[in-house]
């Protein structure tokens, strides 16, 4: 029933799937709606689709009740992300993903070695970005909310945000 709610919802939208994605991406809060919005993108083939894909995979890994299967969500989501970065090194909008996510996973996953290294490229490379202006206000908004960015991190993503 959820899902079929949920294709209504999409069908009725006007946005692309890509935006739909983004725009409840960070609403997603069970295995259900994780998986259908992996079914939607599973067809799509730009870089930022393929990152959303990849990512659901560790919204599967959050909601999954056995360890296991928690673990292996994460590492296809791990391995498919950082494969995405290697062959799009300045696409900021795969690099925030990751950047949340490396904040926002167990320290004992022990996946948190590129969080300064994206962090720096998305400040870096955010006013040249092709992504439109409210995106990218969002972007910076969710990035203020991740628990350990610290006060050095917080000053120059506000500064970014005021000149947008």
């Amino acid at each position: 029933m959820k899902l079929l709610l949920f294709f209504l919802m999409y069908n009725s939208l006007s946005a692309s799937v890509l935006d739909n994605v983004r725009n409840q991406f960070p609403k997603i809060n069970s295995i259900e709606e994780a998986e259908f919005y992996m079914k939607l993108l599973e067809n799509e083939n730009d870089p930022a689709s393929k990152a959303y894909y990849a990512a659901m995979f560790f919204m599967k890994a959050k909601y999954v009740k056995f360890p296991l299967s928690k673990y292996n969500y994460f590492k296809k989501g791990k391995a498919a992300l950082d494969q995405l970065i290697l062959e799009n090194k300045s696409n900021i909008e795969i690099r925030y993903l990751r950047f949340v996510f490396q904040n926002e996973l167990p320290a004992f996953l022990n996946y948190h070695s590129n969080i300064e290294e994206d962090f720096s490229e998305i400040i870096k490379d955010f006013k040249n970005s092709d992504l439109n202006k409210e995106f990218k206000q969002k972007i910076l908004k969710n990035m203020l909310l991740v628990k350990s960015v610290n006060k050095n991190q917080a000053t120059q993503i506000k500064l970014l945000s005021d000149k947008i």
